[in-house]
């Protein structure tokens, strides 16, 4: 038996996150983020240190970086790591910046005014 008094079931946890607890079981069925304790029953129990991960995986989400790209960069936590998966995302967000400039050059040219 564990004590409760230090661990967060799911639902708790999604609370304090924000999240869901589907993102939550989402997240452990694909490795991204388990619970520090799955008993027998499967009741899931996650530790408050955990939150500092899951705000890194949080603000990677919010930025736009894919689970996978997540995934693989907390299975090899660096700062290079890091720099390099930000920068990766910057190069996105200005590809995608690029894409919506030429659409709505696009749309002013056609658009009847």
């Amino acid at each position: 038996m564990i004590n409760k008094d230090l661990y967060l079931s799911t639902g708790e946890f999604a609370k304090v996150a924000g999240v869901t607890k589907h993102t939550l079981f989402h997240y452990d069925d694909i490795g991204l983020f388990s619970p520090e304790v799955k008993l027998e029953n499967n009741y899931r129990y996650y530790s408050i240190s955990q939150l500092e991960v899951f705000d890194v995986i949080f603000t990677l989400r919010q930025l736009g970086v894919p689970l996978s790209d997540i995934k693989e960069y907390l299975d090899h936590k660096s700062p290079e790591a890091l720099f390099t998966l930000l920068e990766r995302e910057e190069h996105s967000i200005d590809q995608k910046i690029r894409k919506l400039k030429t659409t709505k050059k696009w749309l002013q040219k056609n658009l009847p005014c």
